[in-house]
């Protein structure tokens, strides 16, 4: 529901259907990246979490700097060598088919990504917030001002949650930190706002139950509210 209200809330544009398959790929990723961190062996699932990541660019140019994620995840999960290479292996082979069959095709072998980096550098860093109607700029900068304290709220009580929870939290504020540069890039479109929602709809709940239901109610209704708003306006 919360990662409903804040797509709702914040997407414009003509671009829903990339923006929200990239943003499917990105939750995907991010469950199959916490589903690898376990004990013996996690192949499957880094395996799965770096293709759904590898397949991230090619339908949202924007969203180049979430690969990223895959360093930190290896790192904070402690993931062997072996773990590694097939995770590299899964990255890497979407962009690998794509310049296969391009090359195939006729075309050059590398082409495919020399589009992609082109199309990535061709516009200005924070346009995106130029672009989005200010009203829905407000409700950006409310979402991440939640965010924000969700993080504080975490790292105030931060002994106090398991260890595994405490390393995915910690790879989610990540994610979050990553999605946030992506809006800040030059390739960054209004629809780009559907990747900040997936971790902002696991750090949310987060701090909810922390604070009291009756501040927590209302914030809950407004951004529901602003969905139902925002959709209608649209």
């Amino acid at each position: 529901p919360l990662y409903g209200a804040i797509v709702c809330g914040l997407a414009v544009g003509d671009d829903f259907l990339p923006a929200f398959t990239a943003s499917a790929l990105l939750a995907l990723s991010a469950k199959n990246f916490a589903r690898s961190f376990c004990n013996g062996y996690g192949f499957d699932a880094i395996f799965r979490a770096s293709l759904y990541l590898g397949l991230l660019p090619f339908v949202s140019t924007a969203a180049l700097p979430l690969l990223l994620i895959l360093p930190l995840a290896v790192l904070l999960f402690r993931r062997t060598l072996r773990e590694v290479a097939v995770a590299a292996a899964g990255l890497l082979l979407p962009a690998l088919t794509i310049c296969y069959i391009n090359w195939g095709a006729g075309g050059e072998f590398t082409a495919p990504l020399t589009a992609l980096g082109n199309a990535f550098i061709a516009g200005k860093p924070l346009m995106l917030f130029t672009a989005i109607p200010f009203r829905n700029l407000i409700l950006l900068g409310g979402i991440l001002v939640l965010d924000l304290l969700a993080v504080l709220f975490f790292l105030s009580d931060i002994y106090a949650v398991g260890t595994k929870s405490r390393t995915i939290l910690i790879y989610i504020i990540s994610v979050l930190v990553l999605a946030a540069a992506v809006l800040c890039g030059p390739a960054a479109t209004p629809g780009a706002v559907a990747l900040a929602a997936v971790p902002s709809a696991v750090l949310l709940p987060f701090m909810f139950v922390r604070i009291h239901r009756a501040i927590a109610l209302p914030l809950y209704l407004l951004l529901l509210a602003a969905a139902v708003i925002s959709t209608v306006l649209q």
